[in-house]
């Protein structure tokens, strides 16, 4: 039975070692680019209707895979979130309409899996925190019908009070490996955990997190 054994694992150790030695860690490096829909997740007295707002964003992408189907992912994106409200006509309520456009340079720590999907293709989840500052602001729309419903932040003097920004983000994606590098669509979202405005009681919003959902396209090339 021990001869047997032995002859069974003497087997089956070779197999397992080229199994092992046919995998090597894969550095990459790339750029992508995209579009967000975002939103605030407002918490106050004061009756907010929101709609996505669709604006552009973009960065580089650096990737490390360290053992099969598993790998890190940090990126260095310049996004541009924030919120819109339009009228609400159903409710006859909030008769205001305004949108405001913030800037963010962005750097996501992300987990990195992917599983096969045949020789070229992959599926692929990212997930981990994101950190964010804000580098600007922007009224994009303003038109104020109503002065009894104005909120403090229609003044064009008033501006977000905290720039850093952090929360939590996740992707789902395919990636296609070609010739001259791989090719990755995906879809993500992020949730934010830090408020831009003040929160406390006083204060306008007792929360005001940016809610973010992204479409992106990377390519990143063979080296």
């Amino acid at each position: 039975m021990k001869q047997l054994a032995f002859v069974f694992f003497s087997c089956l150790f070779p197999f397992a070692c080229a199994q092992t030695a046919a995998f090597s860690p894969e550095w990459a490096a790339g750029i992508h680019g995209g579009v967000n829909f975002s939103q605030m997740r407002f918490n106050s007295g004061y009756y907010v209707p929101q709609g996505l707002y669709m604006q552009p964003s973009g960065g580089l992408t650096v990737r490390y895979i360290s053992e099969n189907h598993f790998g890190i992912i940090g990126e260095l994106n310049y996004s541009l979130c924030g919120w819109t409200e339009k009228k609400d006509t159903l409710n006859n309520a909030h008769p205001n309409e305004y949108t405001r456009s913030l800037a963010y340079i962005e750097l996501p720590l992300l987990a990195h899996l992917y599983f096969g999907l045949g020789k070229r293709a992959r599926l692929i989840f990212n997930a981990g925190p994101q950190f964010r500052y804000n580098i600007g602001e922007e009224v994009q729309k303003k038109i104020i019908n109503d002065e009894d419903t104005n909120l403090p932040y229609y003044d064009d003097g008033y501006k977000i009070n905290r720039k850093f920004d952090y929360g939590l983000k996740g992707a789902l994606g395919i990636e296609i490996r070609t010739g001259i590098g791989s090719f990755i669509l995906s879809g993500s979202y992020y949730f934010g955990l830090a408020d831009v405005f003040n929160n406390k009681r006083a204060d306008v919003f007792q929360a005001s997190s940016n809610q973010i959902t992204g479409i992106h396209l990377a390519y990143l090339p063979v080296f």
